[in-house]
């Protein structure tokens, strides 16, 4: 008799082993799957942030290149009297239209500080929020007046976020195309956008 209730133990425990085992597999499997789901979901925001990162580059350029810019002149000026055919009377002084805000953004000899400066300048030395860091430009002809051979490039650092910009403007027959890519980065997820323009 004492045997017999000793085997029901022995079987007990083996049965017990064998559920402890099953429920341990069971709580690492649904641990493993959520780890992993949250890699994804991590990533995917990452992933994102990077996408909204690089459009925040695409809209700088096209933004600044969209904007009516002027080259004011020492020569003082009436409205409608005292400029060349090229220049309108802007504050009491001639002033020359730019063709495109795009090479003003890279133009060193017109204030350049005042479209694209450093974050560690003032915000009275540019516009506040409007960082562009290791910012070149080249080509044939990045004067703002013509614009119509010039490349420009940099990096800005929103935070965690960045965003190198690479901007070209280049003579196509009788049109000129605007071609700007922007790659923006995350958490280390990095997202490319390009866009490619044709213009008269």
């Amino acid at each position: 008799m004492n045997l017999y209730i000793g085997r029901q133990n022995g079987v007990s425990l083996i049965i017990t082993f064998f559920i402890m085992i099953i429920i341990l597999v069971i709580a690492i499997s649904i641990s493993t799957i959520l780890y992993s789901e949250l890699r994804v979901m991590r990533n995917m925001s990452n992933s994102m942030m990077g996408l909204y990162t690089a459009d925040s580059g695409i809209e700088k350029v096209l933004y600044y290149d969209r904007q009516v810019r002027l080259i004011s002149s020492t020569t003082a000026c009436s409205i409608g009297s005292g400029c060349s055919t090229n220049q309108i009377c802007s504050n009491g002084y001639c002033a020359t239209v730019v063709s495109r805000g795009l090479c003003m953004m890279a133009d060193s000899i017109h204030n350049a500080d005042r479209y694209c400066q450093s974050d560690s300048s003032p915000a009275s030395q540019g516009e506040h929020g409007i960082y562009c860091n290791g910012f070149t430009s080249s080509g044939n002809d990045c004067n703002p007046t013509t614009c119509s051979n010039c490349t420009i490039s940099f990096d800005t650092s929103l935070g965690k976020k960045n965003y190198h910009v690479e901007a070209k403007i280049y003579p196509n027959g009788n049109f000129s195309n605007l071609e700007i890519n922007s790659k923006g980065e995350s958490g280390g997820a990095q997202r490319q956008i390009q866009i490619l323009n044709v213009s008269q």
